[in-house]
């Protein structure tokens, strides 16, 4: 081969392997194969060995037994077993299981990082080439390589190589390494998941992350070693590279089938979803590629310029990233950022060209050493400058406005629209044509009735029921007579979790099979409808008694359950002659399951899975969105790494603006590590199939019924008016008391659960306002500056009444857990004590009376295990709401973000930016008016007699789908 040509070939492969890696580093984020290493590992292994295997065969490879056998060949094992032994003796022999094993612990290494990559360390993998160097250095060998023909002919003498200058290269790429991670480690721009605190594993993950990068090192000067002693007989070094690699994926294949032990996860670990199996592939195909050339290019260059070559795509993708992250505190932007950026690019430079320098198209003069270098150092200079050019367009010129002011106009904007359209009616003829108009069909039987309760408990909201349309109309597609027989169904198995409430001749029962700790639920909603139970049609009613939502059918099914209830709808439409409620069905509702013994709790429903203590997006969320919705086009694992693009649809100016987006889990593939709900749910047994499920709340692609929860209606966290104090007496602190009840934490879930992150953020945020109002910097800040999250308060019942707050007290931090810690195995339940009180044996800080909530401006309401019930004794007090949620309730259409509370996307990025308003001077006002506003519409529309109307329209509603002529039931004015 000619020397243009080999040179050609070899710039061939170093493309190859450059592009491949970009690939892989592009996809880092989004694809499932980095999330399931031992999967992606197994796959790339396999099919790089088969690829070797193929080489080695077509290089003239042979096994050592495939040659004609000798005519009198010694039948003797112990000759055989006597050569092996020998074999094995060999100083090089120990590669043969050094390798596989340091690829195994590699994979193994990497798994646990991914684990908690929040407390990994960006950069690390700069130090591939120092690592290589060091290992490499026993082994250096001179390399020749064809020179130019005019070289060759114009010097025919023997040639005295130049030893590699590993020692200088090693000390260049150590500071080029620590440049690399010193400049990754400045911006600040990552999630709020937790690293835990004390001496927990987790700690040591950034160790990890370097006996990682050094196993790759040992594995590349291994593989280097085979393909240059083995020179003269290259098909043996690719098929010993062969079984190595295949070794490694048994190895992993093995240990991958214990995994299956693990109760909690066995399923995630071992099962792969479709999106998952393709990211799987794709990523192993494009690892296969990087591997194949670069093992291609260890034959003919040293291991070291090989290290640096698969280093570059990594440190550049993450250098653009930082470069093209278009926040202000892009790591360029000061001197010590400045200084940082070209040292690593000089330096990458400076080493490329010692990686030459012992190569034969290296210069042969001092001089020219110095020229070659000063033309690397050119280029780098140069493409440093690009990077930094849109760095410095992208960022935000002059001051940069933080307030959100924008998003409180439109959200009052569209506050305003919604409740015009919520009273249109002023008679109840218009009443009966508003509703045709919204809904195209007829309204239910007894709507007279309805509206004259409405009227006498003075409801503010007559027309605007989207949510009760919008709840019941797949059920639609449903025949009457399966939705009854599905009812029952769910009160024949108790075990569910499901409390039956029956309604027959106008009277209210309540089914026996209920456990004494949940019965009061089913009580209060009985309560509720006693005062019009008379007007209801015979019915059964099965609640849910756990707090997370149970029915998730795919998108496919909701989908044509949709579309068969539209044309079921536009025959009642068109229905001439409308009837009132049956009164009888055919078959009738069954009762014989009142009536059963004990025994009734052993029955299990097939329709109904346990999905609890593990993750639930990519198996049971990611079905119930569209096929071409992010949530099954991307799987997002790095939890530490933002998601721009998931939060384009509902924030605006990093705040959000659209409180409904916000909760759309289909677009945010990253939401799956940032609630308990979705990492690890305590208590989830959930169905697939559409069944009449009565729920609280629920989660957007789940079709639970909402209704009002029994836990506002009785008012179990209650609001006593009294207790209340002014706006002006209020302290200007940010308040919440509670505890780790999002999910059940294992394996370190609770690190991303949102109460756990907003404790810990709140401690962040305490700190950093306290540092900055010290150095003078913004006068919103807190003068008292306090190092633990729960800042000490005196007793409010001793606080003197006179004593008025103004509007420029600094902002202060009084949030905390309380008590121990519980719905967490062991490890986890020590991790979750010693992050947030300290120590493992510290004494959990005492719980507060409910009503001491009052005494502070900013009250933080989030989800627990579903919606938290403190929300509305927020909306009724004098302070201002904020609230984190993905958890929707009967309420969510009548109570407007910006315009009644200040609504907090679950990543909680936004936290610290209207903390910084509404706790300053000039936000106070604002702050006050909300409060305000949410507090004058609680009182009016937020009622337990708003409940009952709510819950009397929905029946009405329920009652006539549940009936065997609903297409001809309907109301009908005289």
């Amino acid at each position: 081969m000619s020397s243009s040509s080999e040179r050609a070939l070899h710039l061939s492969a170093f493309g190859t392997v450059v592009a491949s890696n970009l690939n892989l580093q592009a996809r880092y984020s989004t694809s499932a194969a980095f999330d399931r290493p031992v999967h992606a590992s197994v796959a790339t292994l396999v099919l790089t060995s088969l690829v070797f295997f193929g080489i080695a065969k077509t290089l003239g490879y042979h096994s050592p037994g495939s040659g004609p056998r000798p005519l009198h060949e010694p039948p003797a094992l112990l000759d055989r077993l006597r050569k092996r032994f020998h074999a094995a003796a060999r100083t090089r022999a120990y590669s043969r299981l050094l390798v596989p094993l340091a690829i195994v612990a590699r994979v193994l290494l990497y798994w646990r990082t991914t684990r908690t990559i929040q407390c990994s360390w960006d950069g690390l993998y700069a130090f591939l080439p120092f690592f290589t160097a060091i290992c490499d250095h026993p082994f250096v060998r001179p390399i020749y390589l064809p020179r130019h023909a005019a070289d060759e002919s114009a010097d025919s003498s023997p040639r005295t190589p130049t030893p590699s200058p590993s020692y200088r290269f090693a000390a260049l790429a150590l500071i080029w390494a620590y440049a690399v991670t010193d400049l990754s480690a400045q911006p600040s721009a990552t999630t709020s998941v937790i690293c835990p605190g004390g001496w927990q594993i987790e700690r040591f993950i950034p160790l990890a992350q370097l006996s990682a990068v050094f196993l790759d090192a040992v594995i590349i000067t291994q593989a280097a070693r085979v393909r240059h002693t083995n020179s003269d007989q290259p098909g043996s070094a690719w098929h010993r590279l062969g079984n190595w690699l295949w070794t490694s994926a048994a190895l992993l294949g093995f240990l991958a089938v214990w995994s299956v032990l693990d109760e909690a996860y066995s399923t995630t670990n071992i099962v792969l979803t479709a999106l998952e199996a393709r990211d799987v592939a794709v990523d192993s195909i494009l690892a296969t590629f990087s591997l194949v050339f670069a093992v291609g290019l260890l034959g003919s260059f040293q291991a070291n310029l090989v290290s640096l070559v698969v280093t570059s795509p990594t440190i550049l993708v993450l250098i653009l990233s930082h470069s093209f992250a278009g926040a202000p505190n892009v790591p360029w932007f000061g001197f010590h950022g400045f200084a940082t950026g070209l040292v690593v690019f000089l330096g990458f430079a400076t080493l490329f060209h010692l990686c030459l320098t012992s190569l034969p198209f290296g210069m042969s003069f001092r001089r020219e050493h110095a020229f070659a270098m000063g033309h690397y150092c050119l280029y780098a200079l140069v493409a440093y400058l690009l990077v930094l050019s849109p760095a410095y367009f992208v960022r935000p010129q002059g001051d940069y406005d933080v307030s959100p002011k924008q998003a409180m106009a439109a959200g009052r904007v569209d506050s305003a629209a919604w409740l015009a359209d919520a009273n249109r009616s002023v008679s109840f003829r218009t009443a009966v044509d508003e509703y045709w108009r919204r809904y195209g069909i007829p309204p239910p039987p007894k709507f007279d009735k309805w509206y004259e309760f409405a009227l006498s408990v003075n409801s503010s909201v007559i027309d605007s029921f989207d949510q009760i349309d919008s709840d019941l109309l797949p059920f639609w597609a449903i025949p009457p007579a399966l939705l009854r027989a599905k009812t029952t169904h769910l009160l024949e198995h108790p075990s569910l979790s499901m409390g039956g409430l029956l309604i027959q001749g106008g009277k209210t029962s309540i089914s026996p099979h209920i456990h004494g700790t949940h019965r009061w639920m089913v009580d209060v909603a009985e309560e509720m409808i006693t005062s019009f139970s008379q007007w209801l049609p015979d019915m059964q009613l099965a609640f849910n008694l756990d707090d997370e939502c149970r029915i998730a059918p795919p998108a496919t099914d909701m989908v044509q359950y949709r579309d068969e209830a539209q044309a079921s709808r536009s025959r009642l439409g068109s229905e001439p002659d409308l009837l009132s409620f049956s009164p009888a069905q055919s078959p009738p509702w069954e009762t014989g399951f009142l009536d059963t013994d004990e025994s009734i709790w052993n029955r299990q429903s097939e329709w109904f899975q346990n999905w609890s203590k593990s993750p639930i997006f990519s198996r049971l969320m990611a079905p119930t969105c569209a096929a071409d919705a992010p949530a099954n086009l991307v799987h997002w694992w790095n939890r530490k790494a933002r998601c721009d693009t998931c939060t384009s649809a509902h924030m605006e100016n990093g705040f959000v603006r659209d409180w409904t987006a916000a909760a759309d889990i289909c677009q945010q593939p990253d939401i799956a590590h940032l609630h308990g709900f979705l990492a690890s749910p305590a208590a989830l047994g959930a169905s697939q199939s559409l069944y009449p499920v009565f729920s609280q709340s629920r989660v957007h692609g789940f079709a639970d019924i909402l209704y009002p929860s029994p836990w506002s209606f009785h008012e179990k966290a209650h609001y006593d008016e009294d207790e209340d104090v002014s706006w002006e007496d209020k302290r200007n602190s940010v308040y919440w008391r509670g505890a780790s009840s999002d999910g059940f934490a294992v394996h370190g879930s609770w690190q991303m659960f949102m109460r756990a992150r907003f404790v810990h953020l709140a401690s962040t945020l305490q700190k950093s306002f306290a540092d900055a109002y010290t150095r003078g910097t913004d006068h919103v800040f807190a003068r008292r500056q306090t190092t633990r999250t729960e800042t000490k308060t005196s007793d409010p019942r001793t606080t003197p009444k006179g004593r008025t707050s103004s509007a420029a007290d600094p902002l202060t931090f009084n949030v905390s857990f309380v008590g121990l810690f519980t719905r967490c195995d062991g490890r986890d339940c020590v991790a979750e004590h010693t992050t947030f009180y300290g120590s493992a044996a510290a004494n959990p800080p005492e719980s507060h009376d409910f009503q001491e909530s009052w005494r502070h401006r900013h009250l933080v309401d989030l989800d627990g295990a579903a919606f938290s019930g403190r929300f509305l004794p927020f909306l009724r007090s004098a302070s201002l709401p904020y609230r984190a949620a993905l958890f929707r309730t009967w309420w969510e259409e009548r109570v407007h973000p910006w315009a009644h509370y200040v609504p907090l996307d679950v990543r909680l990025e936004d936290l610290g930016g209207v903390l910084r308003h509404f706790g300053s001077e000039d936000g106070a006002p604002q702050a006050k008016e909300i409060a305000d506003e949410g507090q004058k519409w609680a009182r009016k529309a937020l009622r337990r007699e708003d409940m009952q109307v709510y819950m009397f329209r929905l029946l009405l509603e329920w009652g006539r789908l549940v009936d065997d002529k609903r297409e001809e039931l309907g109301f009908e004015l005289s």
